[in-house]
């Protein structure tokens, strides 16, 4: 049930998306970061907005760390009457797909931190196979392969962000718009290599 629909929660998310990276005030210690090795894992997540008669489905097939970067499969379907489009430069956000790191996969923390305005920043993926629709249609469903470079740290877990999605007349009951949507499941990243079998 992650979403962002106000404009300004949107720009909050952007304004973060370099939190945590600077040594700020604080009286704990930093943790020591250890960069994930290359992995893969097969999630099958499928998350309905809204939860009761849903008018977007978002799906993260699987997921993986490389060498250089990371890669996700997803899907995002349109059950709903309307469509809605993929990005809008209106709002001057750009695309928010991408992943998002957390300490623990707690929802209710998740929960919290979404209502402070809170949240990590997203590493928005660079490349889109095939490239996303401007349009996602009624009825209609894409699917394909989000990346980018840069390491993630092990340990921690990672949460898919889809969107923005502005629907092109009024939303569907129960819906809202824009919609940012970042995954309730979670994959924890290993922090060391797995051995050979």
């Amino acid at each position: 049930m992650r979403r962002l629909t106000a404009l300004a929660s949107l720009a909050a998310v952007l304004t973060l998306l370099g939190a945590g990276c600077g040594s700020g005030g604080g009286s704990g210690a930093v943790p020591a970061v250890v960069r994930a090795p290359p992995q893969e894992a097969t999630l099958g997540w499928e998350e309905p907005y809204p939860a009761e008669k849903p008018a977007l489905v978002f799906g993260v097939r699987s997921f993986r760390v490389t060498t250089d970067g990371w890669t996700a499969d997803i899907s995002v379907e349109n059950r709903s009457d309307v469509g809605w489009e993929v990005g809008d430069p209106r709002y001057g956000t750009g695309l928010q797909f991408g992943v998002m790191l957390f300490p623990d996969d707690d929802l209710k923390a998740l929960e919290e931190r979404n209502s402070r305005g809170d949240l990590p920043g997203i590493r928005q993926a660079t490349s889109y196979r095939p490239s996303l629709p401007a349009v996602l249609r009624p009825g209609s469903i894409w699917r394909g392969t989000i990346s980018a470079p840069g390491a993630l740290a092990g340990g921690l877990w990672v949460r898919i962000s889809f969107g923005p999605f502005i629907s092109v007349s009024d939303p569907p009951t129960g819906a809202a718009s824009p919609v940012v949507w970042f995954t309730d499941h979670a994959y924890r990243l290993t922090e060391v290599a797995a051995e050979p079998a």
